[in-house]
């Protein structure tokens, strides 16, 4: 007769600065009993220490050590909670047109932006790209890995006004 087993519900990981997980030994959140009084071992698979980048199922079985064995699954669920990196260019000094205005440029290519996964990271401007001003603007940049997690940084755009009087 095999052993029983009842595995544990899903468990919940969440990657490291590499984006990985290095799977934990979880054969002793396993309820095992067997109809006789031998000991039950339990292995799993895959096995502690391997490293994960993504959603995993974990299988393991008991062995009464009598031939008899029997097997359960649960999943190892892998989340991104790390927020990216971003750093934002120095202050911009701009200058005023002729109406004694600027229209914001694109400055997002002047930010670094990393992430501990290789995901692209998407960058947006507030106030967005073409928002016209007439005085200093604080410009904020966000830092988007794509798996809920933001990060954002700020510069000021000093706006001067270089065109003499006409008299």
């Amino acid at each position: 007769i095999s052993p029983a087993i009842a595995c544990p519900a899903n468990q919940n990981e969440y990657l490291d600065a590499n984006c990985e997980v290095i799977l934990p030994d979880y054969t002793t959140l396993a309820t095992t009993s067997d109809n006789c009084a031998t000991t039950i071992t339990v292995t799993q698979s895959p096995v502690a220490g391997t490293i994960l980048t993504s959603t995993q199922t974990i299988t393991l079985t008991a062995d009464d050590g009598n031939g008899n064995t029997t097997d359960c699954t649960f999943d190892v669920i892998i989340a991104d909670t790390t927020a990216p990196a971003i750093t934002c260019p120095a202050t911009q000094n701009e200058v005023f047109d002729a109406a004694c205005a600027f229209t914001l440029p694109d400055y997002t290519g002047l930010a670094v932006a990393t992430d501990n996964c290789a995901a692209a990271v998407t960058l947006t401007q507030s106030p967005a790209v073409g928002t016209v001003i007439t005085a200093d603007q604080l410009i904020t940049l966000t830092a988007d890995d794509g798996n809920g997690n933001t990060t954002t940084c700020t510069f000021d755009v000093i706006v001067t006004d270089t065109t003499a009087p006409v008299i």
